[in-house]
């Protein structure tokens, strides 16, 4: 019994992993202006997205077919979409372990060259037919074709780079103004070629299977400024030791007065004087004697 049950597992297991897919029912995509640059803006993360292997005729892990005969594949791929009055916007994030060159010659000069790492992204807008344009990640090389292509390639805008996970491309089509209102259909699909080094695997889906509705306008809220660092306090400011006031120096001797040290001298040679005067008149006297 148990062995019954094994093998009714496994079976149920392997018809599982060989059933497509189902087509999907599509989104509503915000409105929003992104910067259209490689990098996916916060906006897309409140929009519609889609994986490229939950479109409808994909399984996953294989391109639908492959010009080396296998179509066993490691690269997946997820699709963004927003809008505005002017532009319908994809973002795609192609996952890839490696991103091989095809050969510079062939991605610049080949009218069409597809069979290079490139994403395409099918439009098709009011029944009036099909459009695809397509970028590719090294030299972000453009093209495309369909029925109103040329009227729209002028003023859409695409850019393709290289990523830690792979590769990414954003896409601003320039759809006729007209369907760029609330509550218009656009119907799209996805295409990524894979490029394995021994030939090209495109994975996604031909089929345009998958309705975008155009919806609200999306708000991102900006971020509140962070708040300015408080003013650091001064330095505290050390006072310098203090320094004893010098002793008072001695007050110097008092020199003598002028005035008295000259009348001491007068009075002295006063003095003198009498007394020479004195001592030549007893000598003149007693000379006078003999």
């Amino acid at each position: 019994m148990k062995k019954i049950m094994a093998i009714l597992l496994v079976m149920t297991l392997a018809v599982t992993m060989t059933i497509p897919a189902m087509a999907l029912d599509g989104g509503t995509v915000g409105k929003y202006t992104p910067t259209v640059d490689g990098d996916k803006d916060e906006a897309y993360g409140e929009s519609y997205t889609f994986g490229i292997f939950d479109q409808d005729g994909t399984t996953r892990g294989e391109g639908f077919w492959s010009t080396h005969g296998e179509p066993e594949t490691d690269t997946d791929a997820n699709i963004w979409f927003l809008w505005d009055d002017t532009y319908l916007y994809a973002f795609v994030d192609v996952l890839q372990a490696e991103v091989l060159n095809i050969g510079d010659d062939h991605i610049l000069t080949h009218e069409n060259p597809w069979e290079a790492n490139s994403v395409e992204l099918w439009l098709d807008w009011g029944g009036f037919g099909r459009v695809k344009t397509s970028v590719e990640p090294l030299h972000n090389r453009t093209w495309g074709d369909g029925d109103e292509f040329e009227d729209i390639e002028p003023n859409t805008k695409k850019v393709a780079k290289l990523t830690a996970t792979g590769w990414s491309a954003e896409f601003a089509v320039a759809v006729p103004a007209s369907f760029l209102v609330s509550g218009g259909e656009i119907t799209v699909s996805l295409q990524v070629n894979v490029w394995d080094g021994e030939g090209s695997i495109p994975i996604g889906s031909q089929g345009f299977d998958t309705p975008l509705t155009l919806g609200d306008p999306i708000i991102i809220a900006v971020p509140e400024p962070e708040p300015e660092p408080e003013p650091e306090a001064p330095a505290a400011v050390e006072e310098a030791p203090a320094v004893a006031a010098p002793a008072p120096a001695p007050a110097p001797a008092p020199a003598p007065k002028t005035g008295d040290g000259a009348s001491a001298l007068f009075v002295l040679m006063g003095l003198a004087a009498g007394i020479f005067a004195v001592r030549k008149t007893i000598n003149v006297k007693t000379n006078s004697a003999r």
